[in-house]
């Protein structure tokens, strides 16, 4: 796993779901695991996040760091199963 856990959840951060794409044609290749795509994908918001930017900068980071923390968690115990 390596870097790829911090990676993915750290460009899971940019409110855009075109990067998303990278890891899953990565992970399509078989280059990471599956626990890397699955911070990727849990940490990840798309485009649903640009409006409550432009509203509210405080609401947008706390479900930011909520949603990294389930990445995180989640990914991390994915990866102890072996997935």
């Amino acid at each position: 796993m390596g870097l790829g856990l911090p990676i993915s959840v750290l460009i899971g951060i940019i409110p855009d779901s075109g990067q998303h794409l990278i890891f899953v044609m990565i992970f399509a290749n078989g280059l990471i695991p599956f626990s890397v795509l699955l911070a990727s994908s849990i940490a990840q918001d798309g485009h649903g996040m640009l409006p409550l930017v432009s509203y509210t900068i405080r609401d947008t980071l706390l479900i930011k760091i909520f949603n990294i923390s389930a990445a995180i968690l989640v990914s991390g115990l994915t990866y102890m199963i072996g997935w």
